[in-house]
């Protein structure tokens, strides 16, 4: 995001996410880049900073984080919490953010992907050929997922209208 002209703030987005599911670990954050320095995919990409994204979300800038592909970056490791002074959750807030997000549409085409693959098989990563065949080779039990109980808390809760997958 660095370069990038930000938006106009919503000086109301910050308790707007705060009030979201998971996502009151925004009014504990104090800056101290804790996250940012102990977080596996900063090391990684200097694209990914999580104390910029928190930043990013206290001053408002919505448009900015839940148009980006920022959050999904976060591999929920909660290293952050266990660094963080004031307890704050980070990852918990990355969830919130990625909520918000998936209702307003804008979730990356690899999640979705994977959503859908969900619905559609009760897995997120259905097992390779090789694995199946390997299973057999040893006498395992056929993989079966429990496709019609995942699917139908999935359209309990509305999951198969938030993925496009009707």
């Amino acid at each position: 995001m660095r370069g990038k002209k930000l938006s106009e703030p919503d000086l109301k987005f910050m308790h707007e996410l705060a009030n979201t599911p998971r996502g009151g670990g925004i009014l504990s954050c104090i800056q101290c880049g804790r996250c940012s320095s102990s977080c596996p995919i900063a090391r990684i990409t200097n694209e990914h900073n999580p104390r910029r994204l928190m930043e990013m979300a206290i001053l408002g800038f919505r448009s900015d984080i839940l148009l980006h592909k920022l959050p999904w970056y976060c591999l929920s490791c909660f290293t952050c919490l266990d660094r963080c002074p004031q307890g704050g959750d980070v990852g918990e807030v990355m969830f919130a953010i990625r909520n918000l997000a998936t209702m307003e549409g804008n979730v990356p085409e690899g999640v979705l992907t994977q959503a859908r693959s969900l619905m559609d098989t009760g897995c997120v990563v259905n097992p390779v050929r090789t694995i199946v065949m390997e299973r057999e080779l040893r006498g395992l039990a056929k993989i079966a997922p429990p496709t019609e109980d995942v699917q139908k808390i999935l359209r309990k809760t509305a999951f198969n209208k938030k993925i496009r997958h009707e």
